[in-house]
């Protein structure tokens, strides 16, 4: 195998690599984005709650 076909194979397979961890990357940071939005909206509702009581 030639150098060209050798390097060729490996930069492939980095990409390949790069990809799977690049799509686990934006899973987690979704996932962490729903999390704070929901938190978001209960602390949200929290205080329309307490503001309601205090009228």
């Amino acid at each position: 195998m030639s150098e060209t076909e050798e390097y060729l194979i490996k930069a492939a397979d980095r990409c390949t690599r790069l990809a799977h961890a690049g799509r686990e990357i934006a899973d987690e940071l979704e996932s962490l984005s729903n999390e704070l939005m929901a938190k978001a909206v209960e602390l949200d509702t929290s205080r329309e709650k307490k503001q309601k009581a205090a009228q």
